[in-house]
């Protein structure tokens, strides 16, 4: 499965370390838990900085990641009595899914109250890989190309990006960026009235983003960004692997009696479209201290709308200790084919969307962060982050970074 989102909880917290314009390697290792004993997840990123005189810059990029736990899916609790009682639940079973494809082989329980959110295992790993080009032009415009590649058991990515900035004047107090990227991905994906038997076909993804924006300075210990982003993806959106309750009517009496609820696939639209804008400012109170606030609003198509406030500081210690604590705030507003699963009536119509994915639903967050930059020797400096997250919804996790950055 896709690790794009246990692991871009509110954007990957960056390391805390200042940015490099000379020549440098660097490796980081990331250890990612979800409370409850869900999904755990390590990744491996060494990444390689050459510089070309003042005109070249390339960078490259190697990723190993690893996941397992368990995925938290409906699923049936009430057990067999008798081989009379199996075959009454293939019957009704059967019944569903002539009234609607929507229904999966997944099993089935008499009782609406039978089904509970359980722990499904889950095992992958994923390598990537990334390489950029910038050059940068006799008017200082940089002109940056990029590629990147991902594979795991169950998904692929192929993708490329593109980025240009320019100054508005010689003083190059005030910049200008345009940039896009596109993806193309492929999911294995089960078939919904297979997916017991874990029949599963090749679904495309395609992904297109654009950005503009604008750097200002303002004074000398001030300056920010203004960048709008929007966002276009089609194809398979669902997550196969979660599931649905629905209501299906299969004697026809008008009425949903208790075990007229079956389990069905997690559906969402094959299109979306999203959008919004991110500010974040650059404040040095001093030689020692840095403030960078920000503010991210986002919008799609579905329904869901979020507004991200917070920021981090860079505190210089010494000269060779740096801190960097953060906080973010976090409000979504969920899709509007969103059921929580913890409500008094989790269940859906026999068709439509739905999906019961916590990511899509309403809830608060809190992202709290440490980071740590420690300088050994004139080129080897040290990393390491430590973050907590929580969401109202009741969802929690936690993650720690640790690495080394050497400039050659």
């Amino acid at each position: 499965m896709s690790k794009k989102l246990p692991l871009t909880l509110l954007g990957t917290l960056a390391v805390a370390a200042p940015a490099l314009g000379a020549d440098h390697i660097s490796i980081h290792h990331m250890n990612f838990e979800e409370y409850g004993d869900k999904i755990k997840a390590g990744d491996n990123i060494l990444s390689v900085e050459k510089n070309f005189g003042v005109d070249w810059t390339i960078t490259g990029e190697l990723g190993y990641d690893s996941v397992s736990g368990a995925s938290p899916a409906w699923g049936p609790t009430t057990p067999l009595s008798s081989a009379a009682d199996l075959e009454e639940r293939r019957r009704r079973m059967q019944a569903a899914q002539e009234a609607t494809s929507e229904v999966i082989r997944a099993g089935y329980d008499p009782h609406r109250s039978g089904y509970q959110i359980q722990p499904y295992d889950l095992d992958d790993k994923r390598y990537s890989g990334s390489m950029n080009v910038t050059y940068r032009d006799a008017e200082r415009r940089e002109w940056s190309f990029g590629t990147n590649y991902s594979e795991e058991e169950d998904y692929e990515s192929v993708g490329t990006n593109a980025q240009v900035l320019f100054y508005a004047d010689k003083r190059k107090n005030r910049s200008y960026t345009l940039g896009g990227s596109l993806l193309f991905d492929k999911t294995k994906a089960f078939e919904k009235l297979e997916q017991s038997t874990n029949d599963q076909k090749w679904e495309d993804i395609f992904t297109g983003s654009l950005e503009a924006g604008l750097s200002q300075v303002f004074t000398p210990n001030f300056y920010s960004t203004f960048t709008l982003y929007g966002g276009y993806r089609s194809g398979y959106l669902s997550n196969h692997y979660l599931t649905v309750l629905r209501e299906i009517d299969i004697n026809g009496d008008g009425t949903i009696g208790s075990d007229e609820v079956f389990l069905a696939q997690d559906s969402r639209p094959d299109t979306r479209i999203s959008g919004g804008l991110n500010v974040q400012a650059f404040y040095s109170v001093n030689q020692r201290v840095v403030v960078r606030p920000k503010y991210k609003f986002f919008i799609d198509d579905w329904g869901v709308s979020s507004h991200q406030l917070g920021g981090k500081m860079n505190i210089h210690l010494t000269d060779w200790l740096m801190l960097a604590p953060g906080y973010f705030w976090y409000h979504q507003e969920g899709a509007n084919f969103y059921r929580d699963p913890g409500a008094d009536d989790p269940t859906f119509a026999a068709t439509g969307y739905a999906t019961s994915d916590l990511r899509l639903g309403g809830f608060t967050a809190n992202a709290y962060e440490l980071g740590a930059s420690l300088k050994v020797t004139a080129k080897l400096r040290l990393n390491a982050l430590a973050a907590y997250y929580e969401q109202s919804n009741g969802y929690e996790s936690r993650w720690w970074v640790l690495g080394a950055t050497y400039e050659y």
